[in-house]
C-alpha cells in the first residue's frame, strides 16, 4: 500500500508538471502573438491596432521623457505621433526580435525585446535624427484569459560622437 501512494504521488507530480509546461507553451505562444499584433501596428501606422494590445490602464514611457497613463492618453499621443512625416520617414533596419519571455506568474508576463531605425526626422527643427536602437520592456498580464500589455517602457542606447 506504502509503495502504491508513493507511485501515485510521484505520478500525481509528474502529470502536474507537464500541464504546467503545457500551460507555459501555450501562454507564450500567447504572449508572441500579442506582440506580433503590436509590431504589425507600428508597421503599419494604426493606431486602433497597437492599443488593442494594451490594457485599460497602460503605463507607457519613451526615451524621450514622455509617459501616459491609460489607453486614453496614449491613443491621443499615438494619433499625432504616426501623423507625422517625419516619424513615418523612420525604417527599421533590424526589426524587433524578442529576445526574453519570462512568465513570473500563471497572469504576468516580463517580454525584452530590441530594434534599430534609421531615417527618422525631428518633424520641429526638420533635421534628420541619429539612428536609434531601442530596447523594449514590457509587462503583460492575463486577464479573462486574455494577455494584454500593462506597461511598456522604451530605452535607446546613446551612442557618443
Amino acid at each position: 500500500m506504502r509503495r502504491f501512494l508513493i507511485v501515485l504521488t510521484v505520478v500525481s507530480i509528474a502529470l502536474a508538471l507537464q500541464t504546467a509546461r503545457a500551460q507555459q507553451s501555450t501562454d507564450e505562444a500567447a504572449i508572441r502573438a500579442v506582440l506580433a499584433r503590436e509590431t504589425e501596428g507600428w508597421d503599419k501606422f494604426d493606431a486602433k491596432e497597437i492599443l488593442s494590445t494594451y490594457a485599460d490602464d497602460v503605463i507607457w514611457q519613451n526615451p524621450f521623457g514622455v509617459r501616459l497613463h491609460g489607453r486614453a492618453e496614449v491613443e491621443k499621443f499615438l494619433n499625432d505621433l504616426l501623423a507625422r512625416p517625419g516619424y513615418r520617414a523612420g525604417t527599421s533596419t533590424s526589426p524587433v526580435k524578442i529576445l526574453d519571455v519570462r512568465l513570473t506568474s500563471p497572469t504576468t508576463a516580463a517580454v525584452w525585446s530590441d530594434e534599430r531605425i534609421e531615417g527618422l526626422v525631428n518633424d520641429f527643427s526638420g533635421k534628420p535624427m541619429d539612428p536609434r536602437h531601442s530596447y523594449y520592456l514590457k509587462v503583460l498580464v492575463k486577464k479573462d484569459g486574455v494577455w494584454k500589455i500593462s506597461d511598456m517602457l522604451i530605452m535607446d542606447v546613446v551612442h557618443p560622437k
